[in-house]
């Protein structure tokens, strides 16, 4: 999950070279400090009121926190520093320099978006703090080989896959790919194309950001000609719902395919019947037999009143890692916990059991298909 959000590469390296001298110094004293006193620190930058008002992701690390907590880690307890980064790349910075220069903290869980995530690992690594990032599947926040990093969401490798079998299956042989301009959209439009390619499936056209009415008249005009038989959309909300409302205006018909941008808690809320039919991609199945997952859910609603999301799972789960971590290990050290996950046997957690490659980036999920039928969505082979 992403956002389109202004980069400023220069900003940045700036930024690595006024602080670059000092990464070392802070990675030594994060090894001498974290963990110290009578808490464990950990950072969770967060888009906040997209994260509370779109997904239960703090609901579910909620949850983690008080099951650590009531038998505690090493005899300690774990407190959050939950800070609002507004999906703002200059404010996430800000963040990130903060708690970076913070060597009591020893771990984050984020950012929420690859735009922010991706160039700010640079930071986190050389700080030497144990990052782990549940929403971000762009391959390339695991591409440059650190050791601090660690991604805990299926890539968009694995969902342009799922969603290029599922067209195949239904006989989709020309598809229009539809994406926003941000690191998330480029990636997955661009996996998509290339699965489409081994599958024998035409990319008729790929567009991005159709500014009016006008232009997206002219767009469909141009998809019907070239006789498409579906749309893959690279989108997060609200733009994958703006999207869909103009797209069905003009064709009530044809399928809507997405990666799991759209799956969010308010999808069916704001589209109502303009949803229907469309097919997203998933990392979470509720249908799922595993005890595991039976228990959490019982365990949140018990204590929320409601069914839990994919992103409460995906919070809870990403805390659970770390605890584990430090249970297992007996260490505070970021290094040594790096190297634990890296290493680390299959551990059974609510979304399966999962392991890290080498380049941190998790094995043993799944990608899911659920569409929308009479207003509630199922989920599909």
């Amino acid at each position: 999950m992403n956002k389109i959000l202004p980069l400023s590469i220069i900003f940045l390296l700036s930024l690595s070279m006024l602080t670059g001298c000092l990464s070392t110094d802070l990675a030594e004293q994060r090894e001498k400090q974290a963990g110290k006193g009578d808490n464990i620190t950990i950072g969770v930058p967060v888009p906040y009121d997209f994260a509370k008002d779109n997904t239960k992701f703090l609901k579910g690390i909620e949850l983690a926190l008080e099951d650590i907590n009531s038998r505690g880690v090493k005899n300690k307890q774990i407190k959050l520093e939950i800070v609002d980064d507004r999906g703002v790349f200059k404010e996430a910075v800000d963040v990130a320099q903060d708690f970076s220069e913070n060597t009591h903290m020893l771990a984050v869980i984020g950012h929420w978006f690859s735009d922010i995530s991706i160039p700010l690992t640079s930071i986190y690594e050389e700080a030497g703090m144990l990052v782990i990032v549940p929403t971000v599947s762009n391959p390339e926040l695991v591409e440059k080989n650190y050791h601090y990093i660690f991604q805990n969401i299926p890539s968009d490798k694995k969902v342009a896959e799922q969603m290029c079998n599922y067209a195949r299956g239904k006989g989709y042989k020309n598809v229009v790919i539809y994406y926003e301009d941000s690191s998330y959209g480029r990636n997955l439009a661009d996996a998509f194309e290339n699965e489409a390619r081994n599958k024998d499936i035409e990319i008729v056209d790929r567009r991005s950001s159709i500014v009016n009415e006008v232009n997206f008249k002219g767009a469909y005009d141009k998809w019907v000609a070239l006789n498409y038989d579906a749309v893959f959309l690279a989108l997060n909300m609200p733009e994958g719902a703006q999207f869909i409302k103009e797209f069905r205006k003009l064709d009530t018909n044809t399928p809507i395919l997405s990666g799991d941008g759209l799956d969010v808690g308010n999808f069916i809320e704001v589209l109502g019947e303009d949803a229907e039919g469309a097919v997203i991609a998933t990392i979470y199945n509720p249908q799922d037999k595993r005890q595991e997952l039976k228990d959490f859910k019982a365990h949140y609603t018990e204590k929320y009143r409601e069914e839990p999301d994919v992103w409460a799972i995906q919070g809870y789960d990403s805390l659970m890692l770390i605890a584990h971590a430090i249970e297992q290990t007996g260490t505070f050290s970021p290094k040594v916990l790096a190297n634990y996950l890296r290493d680390m046997e299959a551990m059974k957690l609510v979304t399966g059991s999962i392991s890290f490659n080498d380049d941190g980036e998790v094995q043993g999920r799944s990608v899911y298909k659920k569409k929308m039928v009479d207003g509630e969505f199922e989920y599909i082979n």
